[in-house]
């Protein structure tokens, strides 16, 4: 009887250390498409952008950005010159969902234009953000508007 229960417990320690390999793999492959992707987004940032400036100036349907309601703009990302408009619009608030190196307009401009900045770093392509980080973009809106 205690021979089969070491047995058993082998096992199962063979089995656990089984599964710490894989969940070690799989995190090492996510890590190792993060970097791959990270390289490929750097690499594509600029030609996407400037084809979008190309094509926002050629197409009378696209559009920069667009209104969700009342109290919401979506769209791409920003540059300096736009700041004061966003001011004109009645923007308060801006939420970066970028890698440091995609953000166009530094936090001091903003502020400098009287609206606040919250800055989530985002990875395009196959990356979101955290449920945390959502929680947090929310909040950032809920505290920047005035709903009726």
């Amino acid at each position: 009887m205690y021979i089969e229960d070491l047995e058993e417990a082998v096992t199962e320690i063979g089995s656990l250390k089984s599964v710490e390999d894989t969940i070690i793999r799989h995190e090492n492959s996510l890590d190792a498409k993060r970097v791959l992707v990270g390289a490929g987004a750097r690499v594509l940032f600029y030609p996407t952008l400037l084809y979008n400036v190309f094509r926002n100036m050629i197409q009378a349907e696209f559009r920069w950005w667009d209104e969700v309601d009342e109290y919401i703009l979506l769209g791409a990302v920003p540059f300096p010159k736009d700041v004061p408009r966003l001011k004109q619009l009645g923007v308060q608030g801006v939420i970066t969902l970028n890698e440091p190196y995609e953000t166009l307009v530094p936090t001091a401009l903003y502020k400098a234009h009287d609206i606040d900045h919250l800055v989530i770093p985002t990875r395009d392509y196959l990356f979101a953000p955290s449920f945390s980080d959502i929680c947090r973009a929310v909040d950032f809106i809920h505290s920047k508007c005035t709903f009726s």
